[in-house]
């Protein structure tokens, strides 16, 4: 059998999912990769042939049609069979939502082997994200939609019961994932709690339990990176970034970027555009 390796790795950005890496490869006889410890999630799925998985004292051996997935900054080891070397494709992914997705798979870090599960549609789906990457524009928004859609499949298609309402880590999750996405919007706790269908001071318990801090602290902290994130860029006043990131006072914008940041929004602008030209 014809050996290969089609590996594409991108460039790393802030995002709330980002893909770091995506290939395919037909591994030679014995080819492994490890022991070592990578610094995102990866997703591989097994088309044809057989290859092991260790992970710590934990020894894992797949098949045609099984998923297994490696978790952050965990010593893996992975390699093919000597007889009948593994065929896989995989992806490799990052990114503030990242931990909460994966919670809500039936993957664990227990158990990271998903055996002969849905093994037709997730080979589809990996390959379409696969297939898709590329240096044109739309690519990148299109390779990060398929790692959203093969998410979603394994959560919609997870075994594991979960409770009709959000709870727990559950409850910090969803509530986290809707700071992501409607941080530049006026949002209160009270919202916060209302949107996942608890009380506040369960909401503070489940945040301080996931996060170590408060659902408001959560807030202004992700504020602030995202205004971070603009202040790099350039090109925007103080009160340009502070109205895209949720403040409607820019200066309760600059008071709460010092207390996180240590200096004022300025003062962070500035020193970013001397170390770009490197002064």
């Amino acid at each position: 059998m014809e050996q290969y390796k089609h590996s594409f790795k991108l460039e790393r950005r802030i995002a709330s999912l980002a893909v770091q890496n995506t290939g395919r490869q037909q591994c030679s006889p014995g080819y492994c990769w490890g022991p070592g410890v990578r610094d995102h999630y990866l997703i591989h799925h097994v088309l044809r042939g057989h290859g092991n998985l260790v992970i710590g004292d934990k020894h894992f051996t797949l098949g045609p049609g099984d998923t297994f997935l490696t978790y952050p900054d965990i010593s893996i080891l992975y390699y093919a069979d000597q007889e009948d070397p593994w065929e896989y494709v995989w992806v490799g992914f990052q990114g503030v939502e990242a931990e909460g997705l994966v919670e809500q798979t039936d993957f664990t870090p227990d158990n990271p082997v998903l055996y002969g599960y849905c093994s037709a549609e997730i080979a589809g789906l990996l390959t379409d994200l696969y297939q898709d990457y590329g240096t044109a524009a739309w690519c990148r928004p299109a390779i990060t939609g398929r790692l959203y859609l093969l998410l979603s499949f394994l959560m919609r298609h997870s075994q594991r019961i979960w409770k009709s309402t959000v709870s727990g880590r559950d409850c910090a999750n969803t509530a986290a994932t809707y700071v992501m996405s409607h941080y530049e919007q006026p949002i209160t706790v009270e919202d916060l709690a209302d949107f996942v269908s608890v009380s506040p001071s369960s909401l503070y318990r489940s945040f301080k339990a996931r996060f170590n801090v408060s659902p408001k602290h959560f807030i202004i902290e992700y504020r602030i990176e995202r205004a971070c994130v603009l202040l790099d860029k350039g090109g925007l006043s103080v009160r340009e970034v502070s109205n895209s990131v949720g403040f409607d006072d820019p200066f309760h914008f600059s008071r709460a970027f010092k207390e996180i940041k240590g200096v004022s929004p300025k003062t962070y602008m500035e020193r970013r555009r001397k170390e770009k030209e490197g002064l």
